[in-house]
């Protein structure tokens, strides 16, 4: 096992080189973020997209979920389903409080 003071050219011979080497030299060229001046108060202004390395965030095209009609009918069906089921599930419960406590008359008050 090589000591810290010993000197082996053969380990670094080993070395390969990574696909993201490029990328961490490029990182370390832009340490020093780069600011479009100084506001009143002495604070840095901020550039956009100025401090960005190349290749670093991936464009992202995936939606986070299903699209839903936003047409006003359509909204007001969903609302509408909602408060009929919130409905079914009290006169389902049939006034029985349910876990051991009770919410009083004013749960079913409609707002």
């Amino acid at each position: 096992m090589p000591r810290r003071g010993d000197t082996d050219t053969g380990a670094m011979s080993t070395w390969r080189p990574s696909p993201n080497d490029e990328l961490v030299r490029q990182a370390e060229r832009v340490k020093k973020p780069a600011a479009g001046g100084i506001t009143t108060s002495g604070l840095p202004r901020r550039v956009p997209r100025a401090n960005l390395v190349p290749g670093t965030a991936q464009q992202q095209n995936h939606q986070s979920g299903p699209q839903v009609s936003r047409a006003p009918d359509d909204v007001r069906g969903r609302l509408t389903n909602l408060r009929r089921g919130i409905q079914q599930g009290r006169q389902a419960n049939n006034g029985q409080p349910t876990g051991g406590f009770h919410l009083g008359p004013t749960h079913q008050q409609e707002r």
